[in-house]
């Protein structure tokens, strides 16, 4: 199946997720690493709403449909905020997957704006979200190999805040997390830099490498 065919079904999945009157989905999944995109649908912080990055949840239907992955995604703004907020459904949720599973690994994506120079930022929380040495090198490899453009390593973004999703879930349930930002010009056609599959290749590299780790290979 060519990737533009692959790609249709991950955003008809998604469209079917937004009409079902939840606030989230969580869709089960094998193996270690699980993959979250918190703003998928718009939120609300301090009284300010947000834009949506719905490729994000794009990216993690395409990730399980091709590896079998957890995933999950917003799916209903109920002016909140899953990346801020101390008190969150989504992120207990989360929490409470992860202790049924081996889940090991969270990546939570998320898109940046397309005014950065930064094409890639890997958010370890300073190191402190269980992203060892180890761990990190799996995503500096993993995108290096495609050429995306400019990668950093918490900046912009390091998820270092309490209440992120990353910073949440390393600290309850002793998982590796990275709080993933991609710039929204590899993610939407209308720029020259666009590169979904060159994205979704990366990300599949990180998960066969994640994996790898966990079986100590």
């Amino acid at each position: 199946m060519k990737f533009e065919e692959t790609l249709q079904r991950a955003k008809d999945a998604f469209a079917r997720s937004l009409q079902a009157g939840q606030p989230h989905l969580l869709r089960a999944g094998t193996g270690p690493v699980l993959f979250s995109a918190p703003h998928s649908v718009p939120q609300t912080r301090q009284g300010r709403t947000k834009c949506a990055e719905p490729q994000t949840a794009v990216l993690a239907e395409l990730l399980h449909a091709e590896t079998g992955c957890p995933i999950a995604y917003k799916t209903e703004h109920r002016d909140d905020d899953a990346n801020f907020d101390a008190v969150c459904p989504y992120k207990d949720a989360l929490a409470d997957y992860i202790s049924r599973s081996g889940v090991r690994f969270v990546i939570d994506l998320h898109q940046l704006s397309p005014a950065r120079d930064v094409m890639v930022d890997i958010g370890t929380g300073g190191g402190r979200n269980g992203c060892t040495p180890e761990v990190l090198n799996v995503f500096l490899r993993a995108f290096s190999a495609r050429r995306l453009g400019l990668i950093q390593v918490d900046e912009p973004f390091g998820g270092c805040y309490a209440h992120t999703v990353s910073a949440f879930l390393a600290r309850r349930c002793a998982v590796a997390c990275v709080q993933l930002e991609l710039n929204s010009r590899l993610l939407w056609p209308d720029f020259a830099e666009y590169d979904m599959a060159g994205v979704f290749a990366a990300l599949c590299d990180c998960h066969r490498l994640l994996c790898r780790l966990t079986d100590g290979k």
